[in-house]
């Protein structure tokens, strides 16, 4: 689950194509036995699952290839981007609005979700901080303590901090 999620983060288009292409294949051979409307249900869970992996553009992505594919390999007459009853144009342009709405909302709520988390950590790095702060007591351990906490946040190789005499006050 790690793999395919780092994954899908890292190649977000690939990882909605793939998908796509995939459910495809794997649907093809049913086509004869299930109603023209179901593989509409299948691939909206699909886009849902594509959408909460990798974002809201990859959803776009994947819900305008479930459109077409779902209209080349399971609309009559298959085979052809060629849709004669009207019906089915309608279906096709519903699932296409509800697939993007869908793939839209579920990306931003993944999107907001590692938001939420990278605010987690870095509040959890500031109580930290702040704890190992009062708890040192001398200048000189609070100063180094700075200087360490600055040069890991900044990755720098050096730093320098100087303290002003507090006798010439």
């Amino acid at each position: 689950m790690q793999y395919i999620n780092s994954f899908a983060k890292k190649h977000s288009y690939l990882f909605a194509v793939i998908c796509i292409l995939v459910t495809t294949a794997l649907f093809v051979p049913g086509r004869y036995h299930f109603a023209k409307g179901q593989w509409a249900l299948l691939y909206l869970l699909i886009i849902g699952l594509v959408s909460s992996f990798s974002g809201v553009r990859s959803a776009i992505l994947a819900a305008t290839l479930a459109f077409f594919c779902w209209n080349f390999f399971f609309l009559p007459p298959y085979d052809t981007l060629i849709v004669h009853d009207p019906k089915d144009w309608l279906s096709l342009f519903v699932f296409l609005v509800v697939a993007v709405i869908m793939g839209m909302q579920t990306g931003r709520m993944r999107e907001r979700e590692a938001q939420a988390l990278a605010r987690e950590r870095e509040m959890a790095m500031l109580n930290q901080f702040s704890a190992r702060l009062v708890s040192d007591t001398s200048i000189s351990d609070i100063a180094e303590l700075l200087m360490n906490e600055v040069m890991h946040i900044t990755k720098a190789d050096c730093s320098a901090l100087f303290l002003s005499d507090q006798n010439n006050k």
